[in-house]
């Protein structure tokens, strides 16, 4: 068993390295990733790189044709829209979920990441704030204790970050990101579900018009 075991952490590894020339934006989106390129250019055979490009396709991150090979999937506004609006259904039903439940660890652990985020805005440091967003909303659904939601919403965590580039944030940006995380946890200490939920939603929204007025304005550029 131990020779599928390595395969599998090789494979693991070489997605690691595509993931994050993607996420960098070294890699575009719409471009062409070859197996034997990458494999030459990583020193590992073309099995591992196949296994790494079906990891990255299941993360929405590549997509994989018949006859056509692999490419880094090109998002458009509706691709933008349709993965925050379902960002935004799973993470109002989690808010709801943890403001009838929470325990005070709970509420720490969240307070944490607003203060991180908050930091991180006012140090201009837009990487560290876009880190602290996407922990407290992976935190919200990961405290419901729903696995499957969970799941659902760390297979969308990759994708959000190759939009979410910090080269697309401004100052101000930042600084309605925590206020309005610190909006929204303050409604799940309050044990208020509907206002933590409407809250997280309006969240995901802006940041989801955000994006669309950013893609919106490349394409007129192109």
């Amino acid at each position: 068993m131990r020779p599928l075991q390595t395969r599998r952490l090789l494979a693991e590894d070489v997605a690691d390295r595509i993931r994050e020339e993607i996420l960098t934006g070294r890699v575009g989106h719409g471009e062409r990733l070859v197996e034997v390129v990458i494999a030459e250019e990583l020193g590992v055979s073309r099995g591992p790189v196949r296994e790494a490009l079906k990891l990255l396709n299941g993360e929405g991150l590549v997509t994989e044709e018949p006859h056509r090979g692999a490419h880094v999937t090109q998002v458009s506004c509706a691709d933008v829209r349709d993965i925050f609006d379902l960002r935004a259904a799973l993470e109002a039903g989690a808010a709801r979920q943890i403001a009838a439940r929470h325990t005070p660890s709970d509420v720490h652990a969240l307070h944490r990441l607003v203060e991180r985020l908050a930091e991180a805005a006012r140090g201009g440091d837009m990487e560290r704030a876009l880190q602290a967003d996407l922990a407290f909303h992976e935190s919200v659904c990961q405290l419901t204790g729903n696995r499957r939601l969970v799941e659902v919403c760390v297979r969308n965590v990759p994708m959000v970050k190759s939009l979410m580039k910090p080269e697309r944030l401004t100052r101000e940006n930042l600084d309605d990101m925590a206020r309005e995380l610190g909006l929204v946890l303050q409604a799940i200490e309050e044990g208020d579900g509907d206002l933590a939920a409407a809250r997280i939603t309006a969240h995901a929204e802006r940041a989801r018009d955000m994006l669309i007025a950013h893609l919106d304005g490349s394409l007129q550029r192109a």
